[in-house]
């Protein structure tokens, strides 16, 4: 579904109408421009990116997950960032409470692996995302790059060279142009 834009209060609706909607406590990570909206670092994500914690029966969260995207007529993305690209060490360390809302608890997923994530695509929306969370002093540069780092280790022995060097070349650019 494509949807309406979501700012922070129409990513709480959803918020809140997924607690309503669940059976059972249920727990999800906010990613990307979701978790930045919620944060107040940007006023709003073109869609609701999230991840849910790990259960035994992930069904009743989707199912919850797709009637509440549904019921504000928004885009509702359900990922897995580690298939996306290898994570920082201490990733899940760097996860920070959001909300609670009764049966559901949110969490922050780590910024730096949001922001990897975002150089590794290295759209114009996305590297405006990285310089707000530099600003705000959410990550910092030495620390992006460490991550960046140990990245790169786990990414040479499990991804074709192309696509390592394409990600290399991207930080690196990105690096040099807002972190020298």
């Amino acid at each position: 579904m494509v949807g309406r834009l979501v700012d922070r209060k129409r990513l709480q609706a959803f918020l809140e109408r997924l607690n309503m909607a669940l059976d059972q406590p249920g727990a999800i990570f906010l990613l990307g421009g979701s978790s930045l909206t919620w944060r107040g670092i940007k006023q709003e994500s073109a869609d609701i990116d999230l991840q849910i914690v790990e259960t035994d029966d992930p069904i009743p969260l989707l199912d919850a997950i797709a009637q509440a995207g549904d019921f504000i007529e928004t885009r509702v993305d359900v990922m897995r960032l580690a298939q996306e690209m290898p994570l920082p060490e201490g990733y899940e360390e760097r996860a920070e409470p959001a909300a609670d809302f009764g049966k559901l608890t949110v969490y922050h997923f780590d910024p730096y692996s949001i922001a990897l994530t975002k150089l590794a695509r290295s759209a114009t929306k996305d590297i405006n995302d990285i310089e707000a969370m530099l600003r705000s002093g959410l990550i910092d540069c030495e620390r992006l790059h460490n991550h960046f780092e140990s990245v790169m280790v786990s990414y040479r022995q499990h991804s074709q060279r192309p696509k390592y060097e394409d990600f290399q070349r991207k930080v690196e650019k990105f690096y040099h142009e807002h972190c020298e």
